[in-house]
């Protein structure tokens, strides 16, 4: 009977060992998921600023060929990223209207001919949904976390 017993435990041991492998693993590939979340909703964020001031530079410095310098493939690339890590449907919104508000300023600007009224409309557009970015970026994230 003792020879059971020792079998048994040996078997439970190792069980648990295993379990406590799994569940670490899990907790770490969370972990990692959600940095990675946060990455892509910061370069975002970081991108789109850098499109406005870039935008900015040229209206009110003069700074020809700017906006023509924005790294437009990086943003996209991350967007995408986003979508992939997230099923978050806050998050997912606010970008969808900071892409909408970008593209409309976007082509807007590359027109050449500027109305006030209208550029004033679009840039205050975009302006505001940085920061419903930002907010929705730092919900999910920390959501994540907390389920991790």
């Amino acid at each position: 009977m003792n020879a059971w017993g020792t079998l048994l435990a040996t078997i439970v041991g190792a069980a648990i060992a295993l379990l406590g492998q799994r569940l670490a693993k899990r907790a770490e590939d969370k972990a990692r998921l959600s940095e990675l979340l946060m990455e892509q909703c910061a370069l975002i964020a970081s991108s789109v600023t850098d499109f406005e001031d870039r935008i900015w530079e040229e209206r009110v410095l003069g700074m020809e060929g700017r906006v023509s310098g924005y790294d437009l493939p990086a943003h996209v690339l991350a967007s995408v990223r986003l979508r992939i890590l997230t099923r978050d449907a806050a998050l997912l919104a606010a970008l969808d209207e900071l892409d909408t508000a970008g593209k409309e300023l976007g082509s807007y600007w590359r027109q050449g001919r500027v109305d006030d009224d209208a550029y004033t409309r679009l840039w205050t557009r975009h302006h505001k949904a940085i920061p419903k970015f930002i907010n929705a970026s730092g919900e999910a994230v920390r959501r994540r976390l907390a389920s991790a």
